[in-house]
């Protein structure tokens, strides 16, 4: 509550009742990581506001009070950080000189020819894509291999299967593709990869055996 005292001075006095709900260090409930700038000044204005309304006189109320409106601003504020969704974008492929694969165990497959990567969450040295936010999160892969090639690739996240790609080796065709695509909701720093199965192959070279994903939606 704001007291006034002596509404009839031009200048007067503007006293704060300090309630026992309020938590020590703290303005109207808030704790100071709360008060930015903005805030601060709101505040202020919000101060000389109501000196002007108590030097009218008593007839005029005073329609503010500050410490609401405090908690309405970094409620504001939240909100509009939670709208603040970073740019997160990346596409890779495999430049690795031709056929690719028949290691005798699962391989992490590094996509090591970047073509995007908005806000260097892909690190094409390892083939790890880490959520920097909690979100909504849209990937695709795909994979490009000779007829007589087993393809197998396994999308995981922090080490569980997600989706995957799988073609038989056949003679009676002379190549194959293969794709696959998912929407995931991320923990910030979920590891998302993709792992080339033992004993299977891609074609390493070209624009065929790709990797991309996009944050959608910040959680």
């Amino acid at each position: 509550m704001i007291g006034l005292a002596n509404l009839r001075n031009p200048h007067p006095t503007v006293t704060i009742n300090r309630s026992s709900r309020i938590k020590p260090g703290s303005l109207c409930g808030t704790s100071g990581a709360d008060m930015t700038s903005p805030a601060l000044l709101l505040t202020f204005i919000i101060g000389l506001t109501v000196a002007h309304y108590a030097a009218a006189g008593p007839n005029e109320p005073c329609p503010f009070d500050p410490c609401n409106v405090l908690k309405e601003i970094n409620a504001l504020k939240e909100a509009l950080e939670a709208r603040d969704v970073p740019k997160v974008a990346f596409s890779a492929r495999t430049s690795k000189g031709g056929p690719y694969g028949y290691f005798q165990e699962d391989t992490t497959l590094t996509y090591n020819a970047v073509t995007t990567n908005v806000g260097n969450a892909y690190n094409p040295a390892t083939g790890m894509f880490t959520a920097p936010v909690k979100g909504l999160y849209y990937f695709t892969f795909f994979a490009h291999g000779g007829g007589m090639d087993r393809i197998h690739l396994q999308l995981k996240k922090d080490g569980a299967i997600v989706a995957d790609i799988h073609d038989h080796p056949t003679s009676a065709d002379t190549a194959d593709n293969a794709g696959n695509a998912v929407f995931l909701e991320l923990e910030q720093g979920n590891q998302l990869y993709v792992t080339l199965v033992a004993n299977s192959a891609v074609w390493g070279e070209g624009f065929a055996t790709t990797f991309s994903g996009v944050l959608l939606s910040k959680s």
